[in-house]
């Protein structure tokens, strides 16, 4: 065991396996959340490691959703509206990227990243209570409306993979 102590900042998915990591590799490991573990935005994904994850929130059709995702505080662009002056030149950039172009490069550079993302799972798991957790499954998604599926055509091989 080192003598060096590191100080993680962020209780969720990531916090925690560089945590983990790091006691294995013999550090002391102290994490702090200012809401506590997993309650940011790990706790959106209900513990599923899904490939639609390469899909980034600016697809094409965007600037159509952005004004209701401005009002609702649990959406990716939730906005406090004292803040939007200074965000506006950051907010034009960004719709910047809600390009097909766009959501294929990121969708390439994630897939790369997540390529393993189960294997990495089982590897920090195990030798831990949480190990009989991670497994192969199956999921799917239920859509009220035909429209509603067709708005998420990234997730289901709308893009260059």
């Amino acid at each position: 065991m080192t003598d060096k102590h590191i100080l993680v900042a962020g209780a969720g998915i990531v916090g925690i396996s560089c945590a983990i990591w790091l006691q294995r590799a013999g550090y002391h490991v102290t994490v702090v959340d200012r809401a506590g573990p997993a309650s940011g935005t790990s706790h959106g994904n209900a513990g599923v490691l899904a490939a639609g994850a390469v899909v980034p929130v600016t697809v094409p059709g965007l600037m159509r959703k952005a004004p209701g995702m401005l009002m609702d505080r649990d959406a990716p662009l939730f906005l406090r509206w004292s803040y939007l002056p200074k965000l506006l030149p950051f907010l034009t950039r960004y719709m910047g990227y809600a390009t097909d172009a766009h959501v294929d490069h990121y969708a390439q550079a994630m897939s790369t990243l997540l390529l393993d993302s189960a294997a990495q799972h089982r590897a920090l798991a195990a030798g831990t209570p949480a190990e009989r957790f991670v497994s192969d499954e199956d999921y799917c998604f239920g859509y009220a409306k035909r429209a509603d599926f067709d708005a998420d055509r990234y997730g289901w091989g709308g893009f260059v993979a």
